[in-house]
């Protein structure tokens, strides 16, 4: 089944910044970059809840299975 894009909230450098703790030149940057997904509406840049969660959501580090050199009872005291 496929999803629908609530377009009625778009979002704004701003606010992915905020969302995101990071600094709206910086997202600028990676938008420059196509390294965020976005819309373009003419000459203005917005975006949607749903790709702030793709993104954030191709940015997830699985943890290792092994925990390096520790040894269960290292872990466990």
């Amino acid at each position: 089944m496929a999803t629908q894009t609530d377009y009625t909230t778009l979002l704004t450098y701003e606010d992915v910044a905020s969302i995101l703790r990071i600094h709206p030149q910086t997202l600028r940057q990676w938008v420059s970059l196509k390294k965020f997904p976005h819309l373009k509406i003419g000459s203005n840049v917005r975006f949607t809840m749903e790709m702030v969660d793709q993104y954030i959501k191709s940015t997830l580090v699985e943890p290792k299975s092994s925990i390096g050199n520790c040894t269960k009872e290292m872990v466990n005291d």
